[in-house]
């Protein structure tokens, strides 16, 4: 009887070694469990849009054009009655990073145009960030700016500009050109042509009736502008080509529904912006 005890026992005990891998020198036959591999999230890419921000308690409005338009960067920053203007080439656009070489930077305090350069990053969908290092006439002769800016929900940039969303008188708007300024432009886009109604501002300051005009884009919610001066006398623009863009969104003064901003530039970078509400 103790015999067979015995012979159950150890039987028993065999089996549960089999079981766990008693004795030495044997592998291991147990589950392992394998970590999957994390994919890092893809990189988001600098895309053309209209950004806002607000820079040091004022507003701050970014543009990239689309790359049929040859992929331009406006900037403009209302830290004083006139806002400061900033244009030039990007370079990068699609990428992870952007750059502007030549940056022009029109002072809302002088008719003096600056030069700087800039670079520009997105952390998301509708977003933009940029750093503005900029060259000025007194020192330290240098001054950066840093926005964080993002597109408006209420500007749908991925669809067709619609000329009827422009069209229409913009009374009593704030147009500003450097030194002057005057804040009670009246501003008519015509229907369906797009043509601007000429209006003299400044000494002797206009743009010519026939070939001024706003142009909306088929790729983007935004309007491609352009202004012809007429030849004059007292004129810092006379007889210059300016270019830019405009866009329209949603108006922050009560009992309005539309904010329409616009800007153009020289090839040196004086710039003209224009600014109302209806």
């Amino acid at each position: 009887m103790i015999f067979r005890i015995l012979t159950a026992m150890c039987l028993l005990c065999a089996s549960a070694c089999g079981l766990v891998g008693c004795g030495g020198g044997g592998s291991s036959t147990g589950n392992s469990t394998t970590t999957p591999a994390v994919t890092p999230p893809a990189p988001t890419l600098v895309q053309p849009g209209v950004f806002a921000a607000t820079v040091n308690g004022q507003d701050f409005w970014g543009v990239i054009t689309p790359a049929a338009w040859g992929t331009r960067w406006y900037g403009l920053h209302y830290e004083a009655v006139n806002p400061n203007i900033y244009s030039g080439d990007l370079s990068g656009a699609g990428t992870v990073s952007a750059s502007v070489s030549t940056l022009r930077y029109f002072q809302n305090t002088a008719a003096n145009v600056l030069s700087g350069s800039a670079s520009m990053k997105s952390a998301g969908a509708g977003q933009l960030s940029g750093d503005l290092n900029l060259v000025t006439t007194t020192p330290p002769y240098k001054q950066s700016l840093s926005f964080v800016a993002s597109t408006p929900s209420s500007l749908n940039y991925n669809q067709a500009a619609q000329l009827s969303e422009i069209a229409g008188i913009w009374k009593e708007g704030w147009l500003s050109y450097g030194l002057g300024f005057n804040d009670k432009f009246t501003l008519t886009v015509a229907a369906p042509s797009g043509a601007l109604t000429p209006v003299v501002f400044g000494a002797d300051c206009q743009w010519s009736a026939t070939t001024s005009t706003l142009e909306p884009s088929a790729e983007a919610n935004i309007f491609k502008i352009k202004l012809i001066m007429n030849v004059s006398t007292s004129c810092d623009f006379k007889g210059q080509t300016l270019t830019g863009i405009a866009f329209v969104q949603k108006s922050p003064v009560a009992g309005k529904t539309q904010r329409l901003i616009w800007v153009a530039t020289t090839a040196d970078g004086k710039g003209i912006s224009f600014k109302a509400d209806r």
